[in-house]
């Protein structure tokens, strides 16, 4: 074969095409797990080889040319088919098959994860790769089988699933509601509130006072946390009351570490759901992965709270 036929630079490519899927230098690095400037030294490398320039810089980042472009909507598909075969070949020697899941750190903690024993008794040869995010914005990132994300917008070319409701509404330990009165919203200003300064969650008490008719409450203080993990686990143990999300929740609540006093439910970003995209969604290990996630839904105590 003549040279001027062959592939350049396989590492380039992938790198390169990392690039067009996240949208930029930093975020192609997080998920490649490299430094920024390696990434950007594969780029120019493979820049020079074709003689043509893929990314320029804008101000924020960078973006494609139209060259960049063309070649993009050639590897995306390219790769996926790759790592797709390389799958099924482990899969019909009786490898591990694999599944990735992008979902928000929260959701993997404290719903998830405490479930997942039960996906390895009944799979016990299909690994299961998370996807943690702290932002809703970061989901999807990294080409997974099954993103977990909310909201009701559509997606194009993709199957989705209805997971669980997403209110928020206050939660507290039920020790803490033997020492202070919490029956109406207006107690809440008796209350230590643990609030969360990192967007969206940054939003949940006033999207829930406003709801309630209390907009512009005094507590008696508040306790910040970055997480809403965090701001939990404070729940947990006393500290105060939180804003609760319906899977973050529903767990602690069944078990009778949290409690919801006030019957006044407000609203998020949409509800959750599974999306499943591309051809890899039929994968055994994924069609496997997703029908046990709805069963275990299904089964999940107070799913709905509203």
């Amino acid at each position: 074969m003549p040279t001027s036929s062959r592939i350049p630079h396989l590492r380039a490519l992938e790198v390169f095409d990392a690039v067009a899927a996240a949208g930029g230098m930093r975020a192609a690095a997080e998920r490649l797990h490299v430094t920024q400037p390696a990434v950007s030294q594969q780029v120019h490398r493979l820049e020079s080889v074709l003689g043509v320039e893929l990314v320029r810089r804008v101000p924020g980042g960078v973006e494609l040319t139209d060259a960049g472009r063309r070649l993009a909507a050639r590897t995306g598909p390219a790769f996926a088919a790759l790592h797709g075969a390389i799958e099924e070949l482990r899969e019909a020697r009786g490898g591990l098959g694999a599944v990735s899941v992008s979902l928000l750190a929260t959701f993997a903690q404290r719903w998830l994860i405490p479930r997942l024993a039960g996906f390895q008794r009944a799979h016990p040869r299909t690994e299961v790769r998370l996807l943690t995010a702290t932002r809703l914005e970061d989901l999807g990132r990294g080409d997974p089988d099954l993103v977990v994300d909310c909201g009701e917008q559509s997606v194009p070319g993709a199957h989705t699933d209805p997971l669980m409701a997403n209110a928020l509404f206050p939660v507290a330990s039920p020790v803490l509601l033997e020492s202070g009165r919490l029956v109406e919203a207006r107690d809440l200003a008796d209350h230590v509130l643990l609030r969360v300064d990192t967007a969206p969650r940054d939003r949940d008490w006033e999207r829930w006072l406003q709801a309630a008719g209390v907009a512009g409450l005094r507590p008696r203080g508040w306790l910040t946390f970055t997480s809403s993990i965090h701001a939990l686990e404070a729940a947990v143990a006393g500290l105060g009351v939180a804003v609760g999300h319906t899977p973050f929740v529903v767990d602690a609540i069944a078990a009778g570490h949290l409690v919801a006093p006030l019957a006044r439910y407000a609203s998020a970003e949409g509800p959750y759901r599974l999306v499943a995209r591309g051809a890899g969604a039929q994968r055994p290990p994924v069609r496997a992965f997703r029908d046990w996630l709805l069963a275990e839904v299904a089964a999940s105590p107070h799913a709905d709270p509203v």
